[in-house]
């Protein structure tokens, strides 16, 4: 990673010179000069505010949710990479989060991204050609093996009406009183997973029909245990679900990877898994609830990905560490030679305005916008262009 090479003095410097001395007189010249910076970085997609990052988790199969970067602006996306085998095909659409949703199964190479919450998700539907098995479809209580509910878990059926996919999805209640509930399987088919045991991740969709209550209790964790008996197996905890957020009420995505799991008993065979324990963790206040769900325990492996990206960080601390705001003399701007020179004739606009020098604002925001001309002549943006479509997929003639 370059190093950037000008500093908030240097930036000072430029903003003085293009004010003719004014930026001296204002009130406060960081947060004029923060300004400048969020406003230039908003208004225009500079060439040094492009970053790449690996995409986390990997890109599984029909997992559409993902973390989105933190400093991801606005809806700024401009890549996808796949580190190795990138095929010739792959081009990604950007689209909304409604048309994203409505077609997710259908048509592949497209990407949302979803504000919800305060917090940013990526909605991304890749080609079929990451990796899985099928564990245990939960269809069934005695189909591939038999499943028991034990400790405050009790009374487990199917549910033929909510799942997620197949026909049915295991259904069982949770008592008040105590902490912890499990379905455990000790006697479904052997599955090869060598392929995974170091790569892996097990994947599992959760029904919770109250995560929390007013007096703030919660669920805690899941944790999974995967191997061949109740003496040989490993175990992972999560405490979010697949994209890194908060558990919610109804259906979550859990996902376990096996890299890193813990070793708490005996020693796997990994071409010969057959067992399968799921264990909720919550207050122990938390109310009695009927009908927790579990469906489709599945093994994946996934894609290394890059997003590459628009970031709305304007300064990096000493330490290289991206941030939005200047908070030192010794931060540093992400911004190139002729980048910096908008940024001075902005903060210069705002000074002047701040100042009530309402003629050399107007000075000052026409060599902003004559700058601004020219840098996008020379520096278009890369950035995916939403296509928004309600109607029915169109038809290509090949």
């Amino acid at each position: 990673m370059s190093t950037p090479i000008y500093s908030s003095d240097d930036l000072y410097a430029e903003i003085l010179g293009a004010s003719h001395g004014k930026f001296a007189q204002v009130q406060d010249r960081r947060v004029v000069a923060n300004r400048a910076v969020r406003y230039v970085i908003g208004d225009i997609d500079l060439r040094s505010a492009k970053r790449s990052a690996q995409l986390s988790p990997n890109m599984y199969e029909n997992v559409y949710e993902y973390a989105a970067p933190t400093d991801l602006k606005g809806e700024k996306l401009i890549d996808f990479r796949r580190q190795v085998n990138r095929p010739t095909n792959e081009r990604w659409l950007l689209v909304d989060d409604v048309d994203f949703d409505r077609k997710k199964t259908v048509s592949h190479y497209r990407v949302a991204v979803r504000d919800e919450n305060f917090s940013k998700l990526l909605m991304i539907d890749g080609l079929d050609t990451a990796k899985s098995k099928v564990l245990h479809t939960c269809e069934s209580v005695t189909a591939n093996g038999t499943w028991a509910a034990t400790a405050d878990a009790s009374n487990l059926t199917v549910d033929n009406d909510n799942y997620i996919t197949g026909g049915g999805a295991l259904n069982f209640d949770m008592a008040t009183g105590a902490a912890t509930g499990y379905i455990e399987n000790s006697t479904m088919t052997q599955i090869d997973l060598t392929d995974y045991q170091d790569k892996g991740a097990i994947f599992v969709w959760v029904f919770i029909p109250d995560y929390s209550d007013a007096e703030g209790d919660t669920v805690t964790n899941f944790i999974l245990r995967i191997g061949n008996d109740t003496s040989n197996y490993v175990s992972r905890t999560v405490t979010t679900n697949n994209e890194g957020a908060t558990f919610r009420d109804g259906w979550n995505l859990l996902r376990f990877d096996l890299n890193g799991a813990t070793a708490s008993a005996g020693t796997v065979a990994w071409a010969t898994v057959d067992y399968l324990r799921l264990t909720i963790t919550k207050s122990a206040s938390l109310a009695a609830d009927t009908d927790w769900r579990v469906d489709n325990f599945i093994a994946r492996i996934g894609d290394i990905y890059d997003v590459v990206y628009y970031s709305k960080y304007g300064w990096q601390t000493s330490a290289l560490a991206y941030i939005e705001e200047s908070t030192t003399t010794t931060d540093l701007l992400v911004a190139d030679t002729e980048e910096i020179e908008g940024i001075a004739f902005k903060a210069a606009e705002l000074a002047a305005n701040e100042l009530k020098d309402y003629e050399d604002v107007q000075i000052q925001r026409a060599e902003y916008e004559n700058w601004k001309r020219n840098y996008q002549a020379s520096n278009p943006s890369e950035a995916l262009k939403k296509r928004r479509s309600y109607g029915p997929l169109p038809c290509y003639r090949i």
